[in-house]
């Protein structure tokens, strides 16, 4: 039996990022995954601040919250408007303030 040998690939089918013009589908969700990731990570820390203790934090942000109209923290942060909503409530909290 013959040895199977790998297909070549045609690097002029792969296409070069630069003669493209805009951004591809990928690239684009990549930045808006990077983007969520920033947001949920800005705003973990902030409630680490805020509680002070970690488990009290994490159960804050995965809990539905009335403050939120009974929307979970972190599901909020899918979206910017949705981060600010939440850090509203956050520096309520710190600051003592009703949200």
């Amino acid at each position: 039996m013959a040895p199977i040998e790998p297909k070549q690939k045609n690097l002029e089918a792969i296409p070069v990022p630069s003669s493209t013009s805009g951004k591809n589908e990928q690239a684009i969700e990549l930045d808006q995954k990077l983007e969520r990731l920033s947001r949920i990570a800005h705003i973990s820390m902030l409630t680490l601040d805020v509680w002070e203790d970690t488990d009290a934090a994490i159960s804050w942000l995965s809990r539905p919250n009335q403050s939120l109209n009974g929307q979970i923290p972190l599901v909020l942060c899918e979206t910017e408007s949705g981060k600010k909503q939440v850090q509203r409530v956050l520096h309520a909290l710190e600051w003592g303030s009703p949200p």
